[in-house]
C-alpha cells in the first residue's frame, strides 16, 4: 500500500504542474538556430555515405540530453552500456536491461545504433583479477560476444559494432595485461597470441592477440547483419596505424569480416597531461590520408568519440575549440565521395572528467545545453561542405571526361596529371564526353 503522505505529495506536485505550465517546459533544451544536423544530412547527403551521431548514457535517455540526442542526430552510441562490464561481468551474471532500453530508444526515435567497444580495456574487475586463467577469460569473452551478437543481429536499427577497442599502444606495441585491477589494461591478452603470421604482415611483429581473432570470428559468424568496426584510440602515430592496418588485412586474410576503421578523436589541449588515451592537436592531412587508405581498402571510416579535453579555466575558449572540431570535421567530409564516413560526438555538453577533476570534457553544447560556437561551425560545414578529394586508386588511362563518385564530379587534368573537382552544374552542362559513375 502506498503511504497516504506520499499520495498527497504526488497530488500536490501534479496540481503544481497544472498551475505553473513552465515548470515542465523549462526542462526542454534550447532549440538551436538553423536546421538540425540530421535534417541537413538527409537533404544534402542522400546517398547514405555521411552519418552524424552522438553518445550518451542510459541515465540520460529520458532527460534533456536524451532529447537533444533524438532531435539532432541520425545515430546514437551508448557510452558503456553494451560493454562486458555491464552485460556479463563474471560467470553466471547477465544484465540486458540497459542495452535493451537503448535498442527501444533507437526504434522509438528512428535512430541508428552503434554498439560500442564490446572487447576492450574497459572490462569488469573480475576479468582484471590476476587469478583469472586464460581458459576462464576465453570462456567469458566467448559467452558474452556470442550472446551479444545473437541478441541484436537482425534489429533494423543496429547498424555497427566496435568488435574490439584500443588494441594497440601509441608506440605500435600491443596493449597488454598489467598486474592488479587498478590500471587501464587489456587482460584479454592473457588468452594468448597467434604466432603463425605470414611474413607479408611485417608490422604485426610475428604475433596477434588471440582475443582479437576470436572476437572477429564470433562476430563474423553470429552478426552477419551488423557492420564490424575495429576502433582505435590515440592520434596519428605512424607505428600504431601501421600495425592497425596490417591487423585488419591479416584478419581479412583468415576469413574474418572487417567493415570499418574507427578513430576515437579524443583531443587534449592540455600539454602537461601524459594520458595516452587522448592526443594533442593532429595534422588533419594525416587524418585525411588515413580515411583515404580505409576507403581504398573498401572500409568505412568512423570518427567514434570526438571531444576535447581542457583545464577548467579554458572551458570558455570557444573559438579555439570550434577550430579543433571544424578541422576534424572538414577532413572527414572531404572524403565523403569515396566511401562511408561517420562522425560521433562523445560528449554532447561540457562535463567534468569522470576521474580527473582538473579536466573538463568539451562538447558542442554548454552545461545548460545551449549550442556553442562549435555547434554552429559544424552546422555551417554540413550546409556548405568542402570539395571532395579524389580517390587514391583510379586507373586514369587516356580517359577524357568526368568521373562521378556519389554525385560528386571529377575531371582529369592532363597538365596537372591529377583529378580535379568539378561541380555538378559544370559537368552536367558538358557535352561530347564520357561520364563514368561509381556509387
Amino acid at each position: 500500500m502506498v503511504p497516504t503522505k506520499l499520495l498527497l505529495m504526488n497530488k500536490a506536485l501534479f496540481l503544481l504542474t497544472l498551475l505553473i505550465p513552465g515548470l515542465i517546459s523549462a526542462q526542454e533544451p534550447p532549440v538551436p538556430e538553423g536546421r538540425r544536423y540530421k535534417d541537413i544530412v538527409a537533404d544534402k547527403y542522400p546517398n547514405g555515405n555521411v552519418y552524424i551521431g552522438a553518445t550518451s548514457s542510459h541515465d540520460q535517455l529520458n532527460q534533456p540530453e536524451g532529447r537533444v540526442l533524438a532531435n539532432e542526430f541520425r545515430y546514437c552510441t551508448p557510452a558503456n552500456d553494451f560493454k562486458q562490464t555491464t552485460i556479463h561481468p563474471q560467470p553466471g551474471v547477465w544484465s540486458w536491461q540497459k542495452p535493451d532500453d537503448w535498442v527501444q530508444f533507437a526504434e522509438d526515435n528512428n535512430l541508428i545504433l552503434r554498439m560500442h567497444g564490446p572487447i576492450s580495456p574497459q572490462c569488469s574487475t573480475w576479468t582484471r583479477e590476476d587469478a583469472r586463467t586464460p581458459e576462464e577469460l576465453l570462456q567469458n569473452m566467448t559467452e558474452y560476444m556470442t550472446e551479444l551478437c545473437k541478441r541484436y543481429n537482425g534489429h533494423a536499427n543496429v547498424r555497427w559494432m566496435d568488435v574490439v577497442n584500443e588494441t594497440v599502444n601509441s608506440d605500435g606495441s600491443w596493449k597488454a595485461s598489467e598486474p592488479g585491477v587498478a590500471g587501464w589494461e587489456t587482460p584479454w591478452t592473457e588468452i594468448g597470441y597467434e604466432t603463425d603470421i605470414p611474413s607479408e604482415f611485417t608490422n604485426l611483429d610475428g604475433k596477434v592477440p588471440l582475443y582479437i581473432i576470436k572476437a572477429f570470428q564470433i562476430a563474423t559468424e553470429h552478426a552477419p547483419d551488423i557492420k564490424l568496426v575495429l576502433n582505435q584510440h590515440s592520434g596519428m602515430q605512424p607505428a600504431m596505424w601501421a600495425k592497425v592496418k596490417d591487423l585488419i588485412l591479416y584478419l581479412r586474410s583468415i576469413g574474418c569480416r572487417v567493415d570499418g576503421v574507427g578513430w576515437q578523436a579524443h583531443i587534449k589541449l592540455t600539454t602537461d597531461d601524459a594520458n595516452q588515451w587522448e592526443t594533442g592537436a593532429i595534422n588533419n592531412q594525416d587524418l585525411s590520408e588515413l580515411i583515404r587508405w580505409s576507403h581504398s581498402n573498401d572500409l568505412e571510416f568512423h570518427i567514434t568519440e570526438n571531444n576535447i579535453h581542457v583545464r577548467p579555466h579554458e572551458e570558455g575558449n570557444t573559438a579555439e575549440h570550434a577550430d579543433v572540431f571544424a578541422g576534424i570535421f572538414n577532413a572527414l567530409l572531404e572524403n565523403r565521395g569515396t566511401g562511408v564516413v561517420t562522425y560521433n560526438l562523445w560528449d554532447i555538453l561540457d562535463v567534468p572528467h569522470w576521474s580527473n577533476p582538473n579536466i573538463v570534457k568539451i562538447g558542442l553544447w554548454d552545461r545548460e545545453l545551449k549550442p556553442k560556437e562549435s555547434y554552429y561551425r559544424l552546422q555551417q560545414i554540413l550546409e556548405n561542405p568542402p570539395p571532395p578529394v579524389t580517390p587514391l586508386s583510379v586507373d586514369t588511362g587516356d580517359f577524357m571526361g568526368w568521373l562521378v563518385f556519389y554525385d560528386e564530379g571529377f575531371t582529369w587534368n592532363h597538365t596537372l596529371n591529377s583529378w580535379m573537382y568539378m561541380s555538378y552544374d559544370d559537368y552536367a552542362m558538358g557535352s561530347g564526353a564520357w561520364c563514368y559513375f561509381f556509387n
